[in-house]
């Protein structure tokens, strides 16, 4: 058997294709042999929603000419595993950001995180004095009242759209 290298920067392009090699082999050797085809069976897609449940979920709304804002949610696992959010998105916005508030004595701030945590059967609520996401890069001016939605993403490739109410401060 010939041997192939596959340099691949997405580990899921490196699975696809070594199930489609894998999958044309068969087909060859089955072929060669005389034999039916082996089956096949499709990958399995991460499109599964977060077994998540949005308690609440507002954005602040900004005056003209500022193009950052947050959002503010209650996320509630009632699964025994926890749900590990990597990121955010939003055709809203240029980019989403997962921020964590830090207390050093008096002084409070804020800092990117690469992770936010649900824990398992547990609650994480992101609000004005805690964790929340930051909206950059706003495209348009957000009116109270209206709906955003956020897309979030946890660590295996599961999303979770998530409806915002645009809420003055």
């Amino acid at each position: 058997m010939p041997h192939l290298t596959v340099f691949s920067t997405s580990p899921l392009r490196a699975a696809a294709l070594a199930a489609a090699l894998l999958t044309a082999g068969g087909l060859a050797l089955a072929q060669h042999t005389g034999h039916a085809a082996p089956a096949v069976t499709p990958a399995r897609t991460m499109a599964a929603k977060l077994p998540l449940t949005v308690l609440s979920a507002t954005i602040v709304t900004v005056p003209p000419g500022i193009t950052e804002t947050s959002a503010h949610l209650t996320l509630k696992n009632p699964g025994s595993t926890a749900v590990v959010l990597t990121g955010a998105s939003s055709a809203t916005f240029g980019h989403v950001m997962l921020m964590k508030t830090t207390r050093t004595g008096a002084m409070t701030g804020m800092k990117t995180v690469p992770t936010l945590t649900v824990p398992a059967r547990g609650t994480l609520t992101m609000g004005p004095a805690g964790d929340h996401l930051m909206l950059m890069g706003l495209k348009r001016p957000l009116k109270p009242g209206e709906k955003i939605t956020l897309t979030l993403k946890a660590k295996d490739g599961r999303t979770l759209n998530v409806t915002a109410t645009v809420r003055k401060p």
